[in-house]
């Protein structure tokens, strides 16, 4: 074996160990960066997951956005139509006949019970007969389709002298309205549209300490329904 033969293999000898080292420091840095790489592959795949996500959202929202403008310009246009549409004429007040008033339920008028009854008594007077004559007409002149409700009252006195008669004021108020009903009656007005309701002593419209009190709680009202 010559001299340079011998050398060749001294060079190979020492060559081995070095390439063999190398071989494996790169195979361990070649697992290392397989692992980042599939981590980066992981996180690039949740950044596109991520992504589609915010653009389906972000689509919804454009959507929504969308859909509360078109919302908003009809009410700016129902708003502007409001405006300009013209405004209603104001109703007149309806006129009830002179000595009537207007109330929430109907016409009413008021007649004292004084003048239309004697004291304690249901018996229309001559006075009280010719006062529902005018009632009558003004009710078949201005409310002749209308349900006609008559309510009577009396005054908080207990009954003494005609306490025979009635069991109470409720029984004479009650009483006093029927028969302002049946002259009504009388006068053309239908049975059919005609009602009787005794109040008795409720719903005073005076205080019943004084004569004048009374005589204002004594009294019968005839109301026209709406």
């Amino acid at each position: 074996m010559n001299r340079a033969t011998i050398l060749s293999i001294v060079v190979l000898l020492g060559v081995v160990p070095v390439v063999t080292g190398c071989n494996d420091q790169c195979k361990e840095e070649l697992t290392t960066l397989k692992v980042q790489y599939n981590d980066l592959q992981m996180e690039k795949g949740d950044l596109q997951t991520s992504f589609k996500d915010s653009q389906a959202k972000n689509n919804n929202l454009m959507d929504l956005l969308a859909k509360k403008g078109d919302e908003l310009d009809a009410a700016n246009a129902e708003i502007a139509k409001l405006k300009s549409a013209p405004k209603p004429t104001p109703t007149a007040k309806a006129t009830v006949p002179a000595g009537w008033q207007e109330t929430a339920t109907g016409a009413k008028v008021t007649l004292a019970s004084d003048i239309l009854f004697s004291a304690g008594r249901a018996t229309l007077s001559k006075q009280g007969a010719a006062r529902l004559r005018q009632v009558a007409a003004t009710i078949k002149a201005t409310y002749p389709d209308s349900v006609v409700r008559v309510y009577g009252f009396t005054d908080s006195d207990p009954i003494k002298k005609t306490k025979k008669l009635w069991a109470d004021n409720l029984d004479l108020s009650s009483n006093r309205a029927m028969a302002v009903v049946r002259q009504l009656r009388r006068l053309g007005i239908s049975a059919g549209k005609l009602e009787a309701i005794g109040m008795g002593t409720t719903h005073p419209v005076a205080p019943n300490k004084t004569n004048a009190g009374k005589a204002r709680n004594r009294r019968v009202e005839i109301v026209v329904a709406r």
